[in-house]
């Protein structure tokens, strides 16, 4: 699996405003200058899946997390359970695609703003995918 096979799975959904890492911001106001609502992809290096006795590692373990961000909370969520609906218990290069149970709840953001100065709220997603 690479970065790539998640990012092309998820530019495929219709609607889907997805970003790789940052987007753009005034950094100066603090307003973010992308389309709402959308979802930007991180990724980790992977781990190994199961350590044997003998000290080997049988397998590796990619994770990697959507940011979820709109207008309002119900825009953060709905755009979460877009993306979700495309990975979530999918097979990607032979690995199962899972959410993970523990993800951080959906928040206004009290720094960065949207364009006229109305609020931000965001949440993630994090998963695991064995290779």
């Amino acid at each position: 699996m690479s970065d790539a096979d998640v990012l092309a799975l998820l530019r495929d959904v219709p609607h889907l405003n997805v970003h790789d890492g940052q987007v753009d911001v005034d950094e100066t106001n603090k307003v973010i200058l992308v389309e709402l609502p959308y979802v930007v992809f991180w990724s980790t290096s992977s781990r190994d899946r199961v350590v044997g006795f003998s000290g080997g590692a049988r397998g590796r373990v990619e994770q990697f997390q959507l940011t979820g961000v709109g207008e309002t909370r119900e825009q953060a969520k709905a755009v979460l359970e877009k993306a979700r609906a495309v990975l979530n218990r999918r097979r990607i290069a032979g690995g199962l695609c899972k959410r993970d149970d523990d993800n951080p709840s959906v928040r206004r953001d009290d720094i960065y703003t949207r364009p006229g100065g109305g609020p931000v709220f965001y949440g993630a997603d994090r998963y695991t995918l064995p290779t």
